[in-house]
């Protein structure tokens, strides 16, 4: 049985791959490669940069509301080991054919303190779903440029997700309280152990949530969200204009949605191939050159993935502490096998 279930793991990751590499050569197939090197090459320099500058702002302001969160939840982390875990966790979901950035960030960040563990993982449940709506007031915008499956799949599945999530998200925090204080006298001094140290953690993570009912507090969480995509936005309006692709706002949001639903699979290391093929798709509605459209793929592509690798791989080759569990070692190693 354990062999079958590795077989069955090994053909799943290699049908993912081959996915990734067939959507690659989709991108690729029929490009006139030196008109493609010409579009690269004429870019105009300070776009360019611009959009550059545009992704490490971003960047920094995912890394400053991730800080807020772990503050409002009581978690005192200096700077250094928040930018660790989180480059780290963007450079796992960036090389591995696995989305397990997340339990990265959560395991660096909890290390030292595992009954952190339920405080650090709301703050990345709660980051996700703030970006999760933010796609879906995105997608309900750009609906009608959508092929007829991708808008589908918003209205049948996107809009009522992340409604559904909403409408959980305040049951937890105007009722969830007040539910646990119902639970927790059932659990009794003559509890087993284990049963007493999850009810004290739980207990622990319902206190720390209350800072979600006030407003003030949770406003600039809010803001911090919106500006992220306009940065994010505005990342693919300042490239158009390097490639002097006169193309409309409508079409920047189109490519966050694109790709932030083709990646979602992570069918191949780097996502180079999903990545390429649909910031391709999204903007061959506005009538773009093959060849541009790869450009800018090409482009996107390396600036929003190369900032996030060299971070990380800047703190974790200087931070000079062994703050890795050896479980995440563990399946770090496996998942990258």
């Amino acid at each position: 049985m354990p062999q079958s279930k590795t077989l069955r793991s090994i053909a799943f990751k290699t049908i993912r791959i081959l996915a990734g590499v067939t959507l690659l050569v989709f991108s690729l197939w029929g490009v006139n490669w030196g008109q493609l090197a010409e579009s690269v090459g004429s870019i105009t320099l300070p776009w360019f940069l611009l959009a550059i500058g545009a992704v490490v702002v971003g960047l920094f302001s995912k890394v400053v509301r991730w800080w807020l969160f772990l503050t409002n939840y009581g978690l005192d982390v200096p700077w250094r080991r928040i930018f660790e875990a989180y480059f780290a966790g963007q450079s796992a979901n960036i090389l591995l054919p696995t989305r397990g950035g997340e339990l990265l960030r959560l395991g660096l960040l909890s290390a030292r303190k595992p009954s952190s563990a339920p405080q650090v993982a709301a703050t990345i449940a709660l980051e996700k779903f703030l970006d999760l709506i933010s796609l879906s007031f995105i997608a309900l915008g750009v609906a009608a440029y959508l092929p007829p499956e991708r808008a589908h799949w918003v209205r049948g599945w996107l809009l009522p997700f992340s409604g559904l999530a909403s409408l959980m998200l305040l049951v937890m925090i105007f009722w969830g309280p007040r539910l646990w204080r119902g639970i927790q006298p059932k659990i009794s001094s003559q509890a087993p152990s284990w049963l007493r140290k999850i009810a004290g953690l739980v207990d622990q993570f319902v206190e720390s949530s209350l800072w979600l009912r006030d407003a003030r507090r949770l406003l600039p969480a809010l803001l911090l969200t919106a500006l992220i995509w306009v940065i994010m936005w505005s990342t693919n309006m300042l490239l158009f204009r390097s490639l002097e692709m006169a193309l409309p706002p409508l079409a920047g949001g189109l490519v966050l949605v694109f790709i932030y639903l083709g990646l979602l699979p992570a069918l191949m290391p780097g996502n180079i191939g999903p990545f390429y093929f649909f910031a391709q798709l999204a903007v061959k509605p506005f009538v773009v050159s093959d060849e541009n459209a790869l450009a800018f793929a090409i482009l996107l592509h390396a600036i929003v993935t190369l900032p996030p690798l060299l971070a990380g791989g800047f703190f974790l080759l200087f931070s000079g502490e062994g703050i890795v569990p050896s479980w995440l070692k563990n399946y770090t190693i496996h998942t990258s096998e």
